[in-house]
């Protein structure tokens, strides 16, 4: 069994209130903004975390084993606060349960970690179905949420969209490195590598190809 975890990363991403798609003119009635207050805006941060099982061929993060993933998860992304929107109901969870949703998120809509309590309303509101309409209720829950995870339905489970106000990618790195596991592969890449759907599946056409962003465990 060869598994493959790939983490996207996008740092910094701008999150920018977005326009519904009949708009005739997206910036239509929007002020103009000067390259002063595009430099001045706050920075967020986004990733995508996904998987492959090589030997069945099954797609989705949460279809490889646990061990492929939840503790290098569990390592790099900590809070004293952890709440979730299940069934559009909010829901805390202790380390235990966050676990068990980061494998089984069915039903879950956003899930949020912080050092300090999060308002229910405020996970609420970004929990909709369509991201774009909830992106500014997303910057504000960043304000005081560590990361935010959604769920992403894949082929055989789910892939986790991640959000921060600050970078992930080392934290991330790191985790891979210090939890190992065997027969599983990962991979660090930049979401300008992974424009076209031949580059996001890259381990099914040309895994060689992206060895330089392989993150390899440190020596013990």
């Amino acid at each position: 069994m060869t598994a493959i975890v790939k983490y996207f990363h996008e740092e910094p991403a701008s999150l920018e209130v977005l326009t519904p798609d009949l708009a005739p003119d997206a910036r239509q009635g929007a002020a103009p903004r000067s390259l002063e207050a595009f430099l001045q805006a706050p920075r967020y941060y986004r990733g995508y975390l996904a998987g492959t099982d090589l030997a069945t061929g099954r797609v989705g993060l949460t279809a490889l084993p646990p061990e492929a993933y939840l503790p290098a998860l569990a390592a790099a992304f900590t809070g004293s606060c952890c709440l979730r929107i299940q069934d559009g109901v909010p829901e805390p969870l202790d380390a235990g349960a966050l676990k068990a949703a980061w494998r089984h998120p069915a039903g879950t809509s956003v899930l949020a970690l912080s050092d300090a309590p999060i308002a229910a309303e405020w996970i609420l509101a970004a929990a909709g179905q369509d991201r774009r309409a909830h992106l500014e209720a997303l910057r504000r829950l960043l304000d005081v949420a560590g990361v935010v995870f959604f769920p992403e339905p894949a082929h055989h489970g789910y892939d986790w969209s991640l959000f921060a106000a600050r970078p992930l990618r080392e934290t991330l790195e790191a985790a891979f490195r210090a939890h190992p596991a065997a027969g599983t592969r990962r991979f660090v890449i930049p979401f300008r590598e992974a424009r076209s759907e031949e580059k996001f599946y890259f381990e099914q056409y040309h895994l060689s190809r992206y060895a330089a962003f392989e993150v390899v465990a440190s020596p013990t």
